[in-house]
Parts: C-alpha cells; sequence; structure tokens
C-alpha cells in the first residue's frame, strides 16, 4: 500500500475564482496553460507556430496559441516585447498571462502591443499543471480570474 503522505494534493473544487491584480486591461479566454518555469518569450516561444521551444519542461513543445498561460515569473529579455507582439501578429498569441509575480518591464510592453491582458498574482493552487485544459476566463480589467465554468 502506498504511503498517503506522499500523495498528492486534491486539486480544489472548480469553478476556482480569484482576484489578481490587472497589469494590461482587456479580457481573455481559453484553456489553462500552466507552467513550472519561469519563460523567456525570447528565445523559448517559436513565433510561427506559438510552440514553446526552450528547455522549460513542464510545457516543452505545448502550444499558447489561444491558451491562458500561467507562469510563476517571467524571465526578462530586451525582446520579450517582439515576441509578444509578433505572436499577436502571427495568430500565435496566449488568450491571457496569469503571472504569479511583477512581470517583467519587457513582457508587460509586448503585452500592451500585442493586446494581451495581463493578471498579477493569484493563490498557489490555481498554477498547479493538473489544471491544464481547464476552461479559463480573465478579466484584467477588474482583475478577476475564473478557473472552470460556473
Amino acid at each position: 500500500m502506498s504511503d498517503p503522505a506522499v500523495l498528492p494534493a486534491p486539486l480544489p473544487p472548480l469553478p476556482l475564482v480569484f482576484q489578481g491584480r490587472g497589469v494590461v486591461m482587456g479580457a481573455g479566454a481559453g484553456p489553462a496553460l500552466v507552467a513550472l518555469e519561469a519563460i523567456s518569450f525570447f528565445g523559448d516561444v517559436d513565433i510561427r507556430t506559438g510552440r514553446i521551444t526552450g528547455d522549460i519542461p513542464s510545457v516543452r513543445n505545448a502550444c499558447i496559441r489561444g491558451c491562458v498561460l500561467f507562469l510563476p515569473l517571467t524571465r526578462g529579455s530586451a525582446g520579450a516585447w517582439r515576441i509578444l507582439h509578433q505572436l499577436q501578429k502571427h495568430g500565435n498569441a496566449p488568450a491571457a498571462l496569469v503571472i504569479r509575480e511583477r512581470p517583467d518591464p519587457s513582457v508587460v510592453q509586448g503585452a500592451i502591443l500585442g493586446s494581451i491582458p495581463i493578471v498579477c498574482g493569484g493563490p498557489l493552487e490555481a498554477f498547479d499543471p493538473r489544471l491544464n485544459g481547464v476552461w479559463t476566463e480573465v478579466d484584467a480589467t477588474s482583475g478577476r480570474v475564473t478557473l472552470g465554468r460556473a
């Protein structure tokens, strides 16, 4: 019999609704994609496909197009804004970003140019990769994020 002390915590009940801080206003919805590691959009994401190509084990080869991308933080790069803007121009941008820590200024700039809403903050259980694929709605104007349909 396995040791119950090593079993994963149960998923939070859905819908999980929380209030963050809107950084780039707007709204977006799509399936959740939860990364356990920081992403540098410059170098980790292919703008032509929207796929994560960098060394990001939890989401390697996942496509960010149309998803709500949950990140613990972003790795800064002066070119991140170009990548987010190009992702939008190529139709491969995420629907929204939910970032646990304050995002890098270049990521914010790119999100503004690409009209990609960003909410900052939220409970730790919202950043669980077992929530991948759960329909998520983001209203960055109010800071409200809803995982799962009510």
